[in-house]
C-alpha cells in the first residue's frame, strides 16, 4: 500500500506485473520518506477557513447542467472556481474534520477503510473516522464524498457495482480506484485520464480552487520522488511579499487543514479537474491493473512518459512540466 513518499508507509509486499515477461518482482518496503519531513515541504498551516460558497441546485438534475460556469467571490487570495463541481469540493473541503495527527501508517490505512462503507448504492462516508491521516487519504476522502453528494443529489448515479469499488480494501499500487490514488507519479491524473473524467494539465495560471494537485517536491518522478496530494485553492504573494501556494490536505504540521508553501520550493505540479463525475460508473466492473503505476514503486518516469500517460499533449508549445 505504499503511495507517495510523502504520504504512504507500506505494510505488505506487492507483485508487479512486468511487462515483455514473466518476470515478476515481490518486494518489500521499508519505512517512506516524506516530503512533509524535509525541508523543501515545511508548509505552515493557514488559520482561517473557507467560506461556505456553494450555490443551492437548480431544478435541472443533469450533470450537464451541474458543469454550468458560476463565478463567487473567495477571499484571501484563492482563486475563483469557475464549475460548479469545483464548487462543490471546496464545500466538501468546509465539511472536513480540522486536525488530527498526521501519520502515513497502517492504522492510518485502517482508520480509512473504517470512514467509507457502502449502502445500497450509496457511500456512508465519515471523514472523523480517518484520524490520523495523511496526504493522498485526505484528498480521497474528498474525492469520494464529492461524487456520492453528487450521486445522493441525483445529478448522476451509482451504477450497481460503483460504490463498492470505491472502497479502500488494501489494493496495492496501480489496482482499482484508490490503488491509483495512492501511486507514485501521476497517480490521480492517470486514474482520471482513464476514466475521462476530466482533464489533466500543468500550468498553474489555469487552475481554479477545487483542482486536485499532484506536488513533487524533488525532481524526481516514481521510486524517488518526494509529493504531496492536495487541493489546490489559490496562488499569489503572502504578506511577505512571497509567491506562495495555497492548498488543502492532511499535512505534517497538524493534519486536515490549510496550508501553503512558496512556489519556489515545488519542482512540478500536476492538476486535475474533475469534469464529467458521472463517468466513474466505468468502475462497476473493475479495473484492469495499470502496470505504468504499480511501476513507479521500483521505477523513475520521465516528464515525456507521465504527459502521455495522463493525455496532456507532448507539444512543443504545451506548458512545461
Amino acid at each position: 500500500m505504499c503511495i507517495y513518499r510523502c504520504c504512504v508507509f507500506s505494510v505488505f509486499s506487492l507483485v508487479v506485473a512486468v511487462s515483455g515477461g514473466a518476470q515478476s518482482l515481490a518486494k518489500r518496503l521499508s519505512p517512506m520518506r516524506y516530503a512533509e519531513a524535509s525541508e523543501q515541504s515545511q508548509a505552515d498551516l493557514g488559520t482561517g477557513s473557507l467560506p461556505n460558497t456553494l450555490a443551492e441546485r437548480s431544478g435541472d438534475n443533469s450533470a450537464a447542467s451541474f458543469r454550468g460556469a458560476v463565478r463567487v467571490q473567495f477571499s484571501g487570495g484563492d482563486a475563483l472556481p469557475s464549475s460548479a463541481i469545483n464548487r462543490l469540493v471546496v464545500q466538501t473541503i468546509n465539511r472536513m474534520p480540522a486536525g488530527g495527527e498526521y501519520r502515513a501508517s497502517s492504522e492510518s490505512i485502517q482508520k480509512l477503510e473504517s470512514a467509507i462503507k457502502k449502502e445500497g448504492n450509496h457511500l456512508a462516508i465519515d471523514a472523523s473516522v480517518a484520524k490520523p491521516s495523511f496526504c493522498s487519504s485526505a484528498t480521497y476522502l474528498v474525492f469520494v464524498s464529492t461524487l456520492e453528494e453528487l450521486n445522493r443529489r441525483g445529478q448522476i448515479q451509482f451504477e450497481e457495482g460503483a460504490a463498492e469499488k470505491l472502497l479502500v480494501t488494501g489494493q496495492h499500487d496501480g489496482f482499482g480506484v484508490w490503488g491509483r490514488w495512492n501511486a507514485n507519479g501521476p497517480g490521480t491524473a492517470r486514474l482520471f485520464a482513464e476514466l475521462y473524467l476530466g482533464h489533466n494539465f500543468t500550468s498553474i495560471e489555469k487552475a481554479q480552487a477545487g483542482d486536485f494537485l499532484k506536488i513533487f517536491w524533488n525532481d524526481q518522478i516514481g521510486a524517488r520522488e518526494f509529493g504531496h496530494s492536495v487541493i489546490y485553492l489559490g496562488h499569489g504573494p503572502n504578506s511577505a511579499g512571497v509567491e506562495v501556494v495555497r492548498y488543502w490536505s492532511s499535512n505534517k504540521k497538524g493534519g486536515y487543514g490549510r496550508a501553503e508553501v512558496p512556489r519556489s520550493k515545488i519542482k512540478r505540479m500536476l492538476f486535475s479537474r474533475l469534469d464529467y463525475p458521472e463517468r466513474i460508473n466505468q468502475i462497476r466492473n473493475g479495473l484492469k491493473p495499470d502496470e505504468y503505476l504499480a511501476s513507479m514503486l521500483v521505477r523513475s518516469s520521465t516528464p515525456e512518459e507521465v504527459k502521455k500517460m495522463v493525455g496532456i499533449p507532448a507539444s512543443a508549445t504545451a506548458d512545461p512540466f
